[in-house]
């Protein structure tokens, strides 16, 4: 793994493979503050309820990944669950205009964070303008690192071998669906929606860390995983891995009805393999025709 990337001259757009290293670069480095903490100390805040957290941590760590990726490439674009959208600090030279923007999550399942849990996760998704390049999510206490940029997806630097999505009677789905927004909005939706996945797979698991859940479905280590309404911070790295690792995806625009780049989409459902879990592709189907009906 390389954790020491040059930094990239303003004249330059870097490759995918030179954008991988500075997300690793980066995620290493809140990976390394976050493996020193006492996590039995934390102290929580709430952002809207009880059950959006946030700790000093999350902060603390955004901030170490801005500051590494401020220094490796300050014509990026950070797009950051804690501190929201920071422009470019200088512009591009050359590049033909294009801009490269860094999707963070400083830490993808605090509330597993905040309780002592391991299954929490560093998430750094790379676009060149609409399109996902790179990719990392770094769980530093499991000690797994899934990356990918334009060649294998790999897991602490061994590839990710693809295989075939089970059939839904025997798939493992990694999901919180329907999630606690779609049960306020649509709450018959919801109970009889979650009734239909129990019913039609084999198990339903909620690990609570989408950004996890995706990087295991990569691995083959689930067959599939599903949410309902996300943010891009979450799964753009999941998104460029799955892929890489041959796995398939399908978003949602979700109440704006607008398409645009998947990682921009708020609704999706990825599955290890090219074969599709149809009842999860079914109820999100649904769920959108609830969200915009059709005139």
């Amino acid at each position: 793994m390389n954790t020491t990337a040059p930094r990239t001259s303003p004249a330059d757009i870097p490759t995918p493979s030179q954008l991988l290293d500075i997300a690793l670069t980066a995620a290493h480095a809140a990976a390394e503050y976050i493996r020193g903490l006492d996590r039995d100390a934390l102290e929580r805040e709430y952002k809207t309820s009880s059950h959006d957290i946030v700790t000093e941590h999350d902060q603390a760590s955004e901030e170490i990944i801005v500051g590494e990726l401020r220094r490796l490439l300050p014509t990026a674009r950070i797009i950051g669950e804690e501190g929201g959208e920071r422009p470019a600090e200088q512009e591009a030279d050359g590049g033909d205009g294009q801009v490269v923007s860094f999707y963070v999550d400083p830490i993808d399942g605090t509330s597993n964070f905040a309780a002592g849990l391991p299954i929490f996760c560093i998430s750094i998704g790379v676009a060149i303008d609409d399109e996902l390049v790179a990719g990392v999510i770094d769980a530093p206490i499991l000690g797994q690192v899934f990356a990918a940029a334009d060649g294998d997806a790999t897991l602490n630097g061994t590839v990710l071998r693809p295989r075939s999505t089970r059939p839904a009677a025997d798939a493992l789905v990694l999901s919180g669906y329907p999630g606690q927004r779609t049960r306020a909005e649509f709450p018959e939706y919801a109970a009889r929606g979650l009734g239909a996945l129990e019913e039609q797979v084999s198990a339903v698991r909620h690990l609570g860390s989408a950004a996890i859940e995706l990087a295991y479905v990569a691995a083959g280590w689930a067959d599939a995983t599903a949410l309902t309404m996300i943010n891009a911070w979450d799964v753009a790295a999941g998104f460029h891995i799955l892929r890489r690792a041959g796995g398939s995806l399908r978003t949602w625009p979700g109440v704006e009805g607008v398409e645009g780049p998947d990682h921009l989409q708020p609704a999706y459902v990825a599955c290890t393999g090219q074969e599709r879990i149809e009842v999860l592709d079914a109820l999100q189907d649904e769920l959108q025709e609830l969200r915009v009906p059709r005139s």
